[in-house]
């Protein structure tokens, strides 16, 4: 089931190694939180018909990407790294929604390891996640299981997986699924998360975790990062 998850982190593996490529920054080039932020994506970044989402509006909301119960779990969307930026986005206030988090370790090592816990966790205790979500006046928990997503190798290595939300209550005809991309840039990783419904909606993931990663990547080498060719604004010469 998680052929995806294993290549991907074994490809990865062998690049630590060896040391960092022609390109990439030094130990002592990683990342502070300000250029972690100007890495991270905004609403330019993503297709048209989103908007900025904020922690508090998640909150008010009651539901949107998952936050595990479990303890050992909540480092599959977030990030415990000291040096962190987050962003959150939402295309209508029933979904879809993204979240990201942009979050720099030691050395690449250790950004690999992170990227192996994650492997190690969907594949163990984290297969099933149990999150709160509102529902009327009050609160439901409800359970996601892990499962397969194709996706391209990303950065220097990633990892993706595929939460799929067991049927329950009104709407459970509905599939609700929550997709997981984490990339590892040198000493640097990004997590994309994207949740809702399972419709045509959640194939932009692919574009969105693609963008996050070129982001991370030119600001880890130095650059500004260039807008997307197809911003409002932007002409191909």
């Amino acid at each position: 089931m998680y052929a995806h998850l294993r290549t991907a982190v074994v490809a990865g593996a062998a690049a630590l190694s060896l040391g960092l490529a022609p390109g990439q920054p030094a130990a002592a080039d990683v990342l502070g939180e300000r250029q972690l932020r100007e890495a991270l994506l905004d609403a330019v970044d993503l297709p048209a018909g989103w908007a900025g989402d904020s922690e508090r509006s998640a909150a008010e909301r009651g539901f949107g990407v998952p936050r595990p119960a479990e303890p050992a779990c909540g480092e599959l969307f977030d990030s415990t790294s000291d040096t962190a930026a987050r962003a959150g986005f939402a295309r209508t206030r029933s979904g879809p929604f993204v979240t990201t988090v942009a979050a720099a370790h030691g050395d690449a090592a250790a950004a690999g390891r992170v990227l192996a816990a994650v492997e190690g966790a969907v594949r163990g205790a984290c297969a099933t996640v149990h999150t709160q979500e509102r529902a009327g006046e009050g609160t439901v928990t409800v359970s996601y299981d892990a499962a397969a997503l194709e996706a391209e190798r990303l950065g220097d290595e990633s990892v993706a997986v595929r939460y799929q939300r067991r049927p329950s209550g009104p709407g459970a005809a509905t599939p609700v699924v929550a997709d997981l991309v984490v990339v590892r840039v040198g000493a640097h990783t990004v997590r994309v998360a994207q949740a809702g419904r399972e419709d045509e909606g959640t194939e932009e993931m692919a574009a969105i975790a693609e963008r996050a990663a070129e982001k991370l990547r030119q600001v880890a080498e130095g650059r500004t990062p260039a807008p997307p060719p197809d911003q409002p604004g932007t002409t191909d010469l």
